[in-house]
């Protein structure tokens, strides 16, 4: 199938922004010392509580803040990165980026139509194609792609992303 269509919502501006946080050696640092270091740090205080001053409840209490900050503290970490990334949009341009998109694969280019406007991204401008459990990611540049939410797709994503693969190949070659 050489075209799909789909809708980007708001909640998908922020998966390419996720996506690549998640191998940024600052966000796994940042995430190792709020899910471990902290949460350690708390239960060696609630250790000495129970220890040495014998306040078990409080020891109690330091734990199971410890536990749950531990859980916890990855969802937060996200909640702030969409946060950031959607601050970046005015009303304007998140109403451009929103909606129905159009992508057809075309001999020498790749047409992306929404709201009747056409543009053709050349294939060799296409650095590539990486496709995760909920969306997949045409790469035009390090930090640019397209973002194609699988949820909301129609039509033959996982063909039209063998041919999209094919296609850049063919190009770089």
């Amino acid at each position: 199938m050489n075209e799909i269509e789909y809708e980007l919502r708001e909640q998908d501006l922020t998966a390419f922004t996720e996506h690549q946080m998640q191998d940024k050696e600052h966000y796994q640092k940042t995430l190792r010392r709020q899910q471990i270091v902290l949460p350690a740090i708390m239960a060696l205080l609630a250790f000495f509580m129970w220890f040495f001053f014998g306040n078990t409840l409080a020891a109690i209490y330091i734990g199971i803040i410890a536990i749950a900050w531990h859980y916890i503290s990855p969802l937060i970490i996200k909640w702030n990165i969409r946060r950031q990334t959607l601050g970046l949009y005015n009303e304007e341009e998140k109403k451009s980026a929103l909606g129905r998109i159009k992508l057809v694969i075309e001999p020498q280019t790749l047409l992306q139509v929404k709201e009747n406007k056409e543009t053709r991204i050349p294939w060799k401008d296409i650095m590539s194609v990486e496709s995760t459990k909920r969306y997949a990611f045409i790469y035009l540049d390090t930090n640019l792609a397209l973002v194609i939410p699988k949820k909301t797709v129609k039509g033959n994503l996982k063909k039209f992303l063998s041919l999209t693969d094919e296609k850049i190949r063919a190009a770089e070659g």
